[in-house]
């Protein structure tokens, strides 16, 4: 039985009272420390460990300074097939209600909201950017619909999303995989008895039908509010020696307006947790970033021309000491005349008193380049390395000009292995729209009978759009079904038309209505010469842009033809198709007559 109120309030006391976190609470805050490093770079040699046999303190410390890790631009190009899976329009995408009443004026007022979720951005535009970061920086924060306060004899309330991390969401329960209540911690601010600022907490429980806030204040402030029993459920309480202002919403669901980002299970908490989508290639980036800093160093250290010459001593001073026994400011202690120096290192001989005594270093000065075999392997450990992390991943190897030329049966296979990859992703996204959309209808008075449905494809198609043309050439030219070929032709329009929806949208429309979708133009002509169709059929076929241009100027300015439900579509088309055919029958010429005579 989920928490009411009462148990709710009392509940959130003890919480707060005790500092109560949930089990998992510091593993998850960790695991998103370490994502966060790994994905930002932003304090990523922390995860840096010292060589301790033969690397001392200072050494450690100059090989964090000037390490710059190639492991947050790795990670970032992983997201590419994550990226594209987000931007592919759904398989299925279905808003219904099973109540009666105008299904479509509804329909068209919860896809406003829809639309305006993120400000001026729609829930998939959000969901493009969120679902893929989240899932890589913190699989485990909470997405929460929200909406601020109004007036419910004007407007109805405007859903957002509301973000809470790891560390943020200190507390919750799950039963039977259902959340049964949610607490987040936030900081305010606030200012101590002497009017400095200081840091206090916000604690927001979340019970489905109420919310529960108390917000930290400085003074406790007696308030009268009307309908409230002041001892049972009192305008401020004292906790551990703070005042928190109590407050109760009633944002009228039932369920919890929140879900958590992630999708793959962590196995070190029986599956309470979730891990980051890169978590099974950790390994794999670790020993990037230990050979990664190891070859900055060796770069920074060792490979650069270092160069050998004689040099004169100071003509000021005495091996670097004036007479007044004083450092010479001129060699600076050295004892040698200064010379032209550098980035790189010098390394200095003092001149000899005789030519016999001198070494030939090439008349004076030489360079002397470093052996760089031990760059050139670290160099390739680390692309073996970065090319490990995308196999893992996706079950693949980074293809290399040679590699471009494998049979059809290797391109497929990896196709499928990315596909397997992105499947699980690709439904916790559709799971997380259908509870987002569910809870702005519940907020906007819409919820009541809703059907929601959402669906991406089993296959992504990666493919490029000269890949789809041959893909569709060579499915002619081999006689593939018709289903076939409108599907390839179907994937050519959505690359085509990625940027146009409202075009691609009247495409799919018009090729829904083409009786002869996929077949060629002289196989539909063959068959309507050979009577072998219906006159209906041969109609819509030879004047399927017409009816459709026609039906468009026909639309009412707020009920685009291409909008309406499909069963109004068709009866539209339908009648358009008759007049045709009507129209036709009138215009048909009369029969030609012919004169016999006789020779």
């Amino acid at each position: 039985m989920a928490m009411d109120k009462d148990q709710g309030f009392v509940e959130l006391k003890r919480i707060i009272q005790d500092g109560v976190k949930h089990q998992d609470y510091e593993h998850v805050c960790d695991l998103a420390d370490k994502y966060y490093k790994m994905v930002s770079g932003d304090g990523i040699t922390d995860l840096l460990q010292r060589i301790v046999a033969r690397e001392s303190d200072e050494e450690f410390e100059q090989r964090k300074k000037i390490t710059n890790s190639i492991i947050p631009p790795t990670l970032a190009s992983t997201k590419l097939p994550f990226q594209k899976a987000v931007r592919k329009n759904p398989k299925v995408r279905k808003i219904d209600w099973t109540s009666e009443g105008d299904t479509e004026k509804k329909k068209g007022e919860l896809e406003n909201y829809i639309e305006s979720y993120f400000g001026d951005a729609s829930l998939e535009k959000f969901l493009e950017y969120a679902f893929v970061d989240y899932n890589y920086l913190d699989p485990n924060a909470f997405l929460i619909t929200e909406f601020d306060e109004f007036n419910p004899q004007k407007e109805k309330a405007k859903p957002y999303p509301f973000i809470a991390t790891s560390k943020q969401a200190i507390m919750y329960e799950f039963k039977n995989n259902l959340l049964e209540y949610l607490v987040v911690q936030l900081p305010v601010a606030l200012n101590d008895e002497e009017g400095k600022q200081i840091e206090g907490s916000k604690y927001t429980m979340y019970l489905g039908e109420d919310t529960i806030q108390f917000t930290e204040v400085e003074k406790p402030q007696i308030i009268l509010i009307p309908g409230r029993d002041p001892v049972d459920y009192p305008s401020h309480v004292e906790i551990g020696g703070k005042y928190y202002f109590v407050e109760f919403f009633r944002p009228k669901g039932k369920k919890i307006p929140a879900r958590r980002f992630g999708f793959k299970h962590d196995p070190t908490t029986q599956g309470r947790t979730f891990i980051s989508t890169f978590h099974d290639v950790i390994p794999y980036l670790n020993k990037t970033l230990k050979i990664d800093s190891e070859l900055d160093l060796s770069t920074a250290m060792t490979a650069f021309p270092q160069r050998f010459r004689y040099v004169s001593p100071c003509p000021d001073c005495r091996g670097g000491t004036m007479p007044d026994g004083s450092e010479c400011k001129k060699c600076g202690g050295t004892g040698k005349e200064p010379i032209h120096a550098s980035t790189m290192d010098v390394v200095t001989l003092d001149l000899p008193r005789s030519p016999e005594e001198m070494y030939d270093l090439e008349k004076l000065l030489v360079y002397k380049a470093p052996p760089i075999e031990l760059l050139e392997f670290q160099d390739k450990y680390i692309q073996g390395l970065r090319a490990s992390v995308f196999l893992m991943m996706f079950n693949k190897e980074l293809m290399t000009r040679n590699e471009l030329t494998s049979t059809a049966t290797e391109v497929k296979i990896t196709e499928d292995n990315v596909n397997d990859t992105l499947n699980p992703f690709a439904k916790a996204l559709s799971t997380m729209w259908e509870v987002v959309v569910e809870d702005i209808a519940t907020f906007t008075d819409l919820g009541n009978g809703i059907i929601l449905q959402h669906q991406y494809p089993e296959d992504f198609k990666f493919k490029t759009q000269a890949e789809l043309m041959d893909e569709l050439k060579r499915a002619k030219e081999a006689g593939a079904s018709t289903s076939t070929i409108a599907a390839i032709e179907d994937d050519i329009n959505e690359m085509l038309y990625a940027d146009r929806p409202d075009e691609l949208k009247s495409i799919r429309i018009k090729s829904a209505y083409n009786p002869f979708r996929g077949y060629s133009e002289e196989t539909t002509r063959l068959l309507i010469s050979q009577n072998l169709t219906t006159k209906y059929n041969a109609v819509l076929w030879a004047n399927l842009e017409s009816i459709f241009n026609e039906l468009e100027l026909e639309s009412e300015p707020d009920q685009w033809i291409y909008d309406l439900a499909d069963d109004l579509i068709a009866e539209k088309v339908k009648a358009k198709t008759e007049e045709y055919i009507a129209a036709m029958a009138e215009e048909k010429p009369p029969e030609p007559k012919v004169n016999f005579t006789e020779e």
